[in-house]
């Protein structure tokens, strides 16, 4: 084969066909390869299609506070990325790809990044608010809901904005939450504190719709950590934390919302069948095993602390057998999960 012609025949490949084998691939990392073949393959694969990605579980360094570190469960491979824009700042969350981001451990100055195309959104200051963090899910794009304090205020709120707005649009709650959780789902808002009823309303008038009784009290110590949404069902997930010869085991309960004679009550489950459920300290999303290859469901992918090294440990934990182990090649602060987007818009 003279030389050149190899290369001739991989750009004469049908484009459908690149398009087509892109949309297979787990690892957005995958699609940014593909794309630097030629010119050709970079116009076959687009990079707002919306086949099923895996998150990455991002982080400020440890020693470095102007890299991030992704740690990517399709490739099992950890890597870093530059970007001094945000040096010592932290993160809240994420939306649509984009990392919503404080700068030292404050409000005063927030943005939304995105670690992969560069672009950074500026986001108005909401300087009444404190203790905030993101409660929409890592997909979500056309909004973004955080959850948190009013300063000099036992008041709890939730904070909704759209790229664009000039400013926050906020919702008062007529409770104050301290473990509790709070679910913003299609055009509703679910809310529980440990121990009460939960509160279902609707979003934009905050009436109160129904009232849900709480689940039966269990002997191990536990806070509701997590609520969410996945395949139209809404699950209330409990964790319970022990210390055994000094080491920390964590444990799982998931109840599921369900309507038993004519009310909605909490149903506890022994499982979640082909869903993945991926938490990070304050957020929880589902997403279908089957989607991916190589992957099981029935399993909870979540971090803990190593106080004693001071570092993260992104750990799976198999419902099934009770048993969870620990992902290796992750160290890191300030962490969360993220849709990776190489979209230049939000």
């Amino acid at each position: 084969m003279a030389s050149g012609e190899g290369s001739r025949q991989w750009s004469s490949l049908p484009s459908n066909l690149i398009h087509l084998i892109s949309t297979k691939l787990p690892d957005l990392s995958d699609r940014v390869r593909i794309r630097s073949v030629c010119k050709m393959w970079k116009s076959s694969v687009s990079v707002s299609d919306p086949s099923p990605c895996l998150p990455w579980f991002v982080s400020c360094d440890m020693d470095r506070s102007d890299e991030i570190v992704y740690y990517s469960l399709s490739s099992k491979k950890t890597c870093k990325i530059h970007f001094p824009q945000q040096r010592n700042s932290y993160f809240l969350g994420t939306a649509g790809g984009f990392i919503l981001s404080c700068q030292d451990s404050s409000s005063e100055s927030i943005s939304l990044f995105n670690p992969l195309t560069g672009l950074e959104i500026s986001v108005p200051n909401p300087k009444e608010f404190e203790e905030f963090s993101v409660v929409s899910n890592p997909f979500q794009k056309d909004l973004l809901v955080i959850l948190g304090n009013i300063l000099d205020s036992d008041e709890t709120f939730v904070g909704l904005i759209r790229p664009g707005d000039e400013a926050w649009v906020i919702r008062r709650l007529d409770m104050m939450l301290y473990e509790g959780v709070c679910l913003w789902y299609d055009g509703m808002c679910f809310i529980n504190e440990y121990g009460t009823p939960t509160w279902t309303g609707d979003a934009t008038t905050r009436s109160i719709l129904s009232t849900v009784p709480p689940p039966p009290r269990d002997s191990r110590p536990m806070s509701p950590r997590y609520m969410l949404e996945t395949c139209g069902q809404i699950l209330l997930i409990f964790t319970h934390m022990t210390f055994i010869d000094k080491l920390e085991e964590i444990d799982f309960t998931i109840y599921q919302l369900n309507k038993v004679g004519g009310t909605y009550q909490w149903v506890k489950i022994r499982g979640i069948g082909d869903r993945m459920l991926f938490l990070d300290y304050v957020r929880s999303f589902a997403l279908r095993a089957s989607d991916f290859s190589g992957f099981r469901g029935n399993c909870i992918y979540f971090y803990k602390d190593d106080f004693k090294r001071l570092r993260l440990l992104l750990c799976r934990h198999d419902l099934e057998t009770g048993t969870t182990e620990v992902l290796p090649n992750f160290s890191g602060k300030w962490s969360t999960w993220m849709i990776p987007n190489l979209s230049e818009s939000n």
